[in-house]
């Protein structure tokens, strides 16, 4: 346990850059990590492209698949299964709890034209209900919204500068009120839309924002490239940030006890923030 310690609003932290030491040996090109009330997944460009972790930070399993080169973002659906963005090969892999690929959406060799999806897709999220929310991504600058059977619903954004526009959607979020917050990265804000793309505000003053996550509280985290990690209330008011430890954090979660985790690149590493 390190003996640094971060404040992020009223809230203070200790910082604990090697909570698992244990699973060093297989850490390379971390992108992502996400929580699902039980794990701490963290996602890889790299054999093993998934390390599944308590939140003690023991090993618990090990996902191999040679065909998964670009994995960017994760995340778990309602009913437990795992989404994986595959960022250059266009398209969305499904797994189970134990990595055993179901299914996929999208095609490796049929990239998306303009607004069609999927072209270099960045990252996923879900509903309550499993409606599913693809930032689409590098190549396209929209966001796709599915229904939970994969059906495309409506697709909203393209390439600009002006509102409900978007140079890079790198990260995607379906908050608890079920407003789809979008990180558009090369714009330096955070677009918030309601499910059906309509716009309704927006979150300033980030650098590059790169990845977004909820808590329980509602609280939302955007890290960003100054490298720093903000936290906002539900209204959009700034509550606070603290730097993180890499160039940038290209990923984050909150785990049930408000305890946070960075997937942080350049170098590599696993952060955890545990709440005093």
């Amino acid at each position: 346990m390190s003996d640094m310690v971060f404040r992020l609003g009223k809230k203070k932290y200790r910082v604990d850059s090697g909570w698992a030491e244990g699973v060093a040996q297989y850490i390379k090109n971390v992108s992502a990590v996400s929580y699902n009330e039980e794990y701490i997944y963290v996602l890889q460009r790299s054999d093993p492209f998934m390390l599944v972790l308590t939140t003690e930070g023991e090993l618990v399993d090990r996902w191999h698949d040679e065909a998964v080169r670009d994995a960017h973002y994760l995340e778990v659906s309602p009913d437990g299964e795992v989404y994986v963005v595959e960022r250059d090969r266009h398209r969305v892999l499904v797994f189970n709890k134990q990595g055993e690929l179901l299914r996929t959406m999208g095609g490796e060799t049929e990239p998306g034209d303009v607004g069609e999806p999927f072209n270099h897709p960045s990252d996923i999220a879900f509903s309550k209900e499993g409606d599913i929310f693809v930032a689409d991504g590098y190549g396209n600058a929209h966001v796709h919204h599915f229904n939970d059977a994969g059906d495309l619903l409506n697709t909203w954004g393209g390439l600009g500068t002006e509102q409900g526009r978007f140079m890079t959607p790198h990260a995607i979020l379906v908050d608890q009120t079920e407003r789809v917050l979008v990180t558009d990265r090369e714009n330096n804000r955070v677009q918030i839309f309601s499910r059906d793309g309509s716009y309704l505000k927006e979150l300033n003053n980030v650098f590059h924002p790169m990845d977004i996550c909820e808590d329980d509280e509602g609280f939302i985290y955007v890290t960003d490239q100054v490298p720093s990690l903000h936290v906002f209330n539900t209204a959009g008011g700034f509550i606070g940030r603290c730097r993180t430890l890499g160039t940038f954090g290209h990923g984050i979660t909150v785990d049930a006890q408000g305890d946070i985790y960075i997937a942080e690149m350049l170098p590599d590493g696993l952060t955890k923030l545990t709440g005093l």
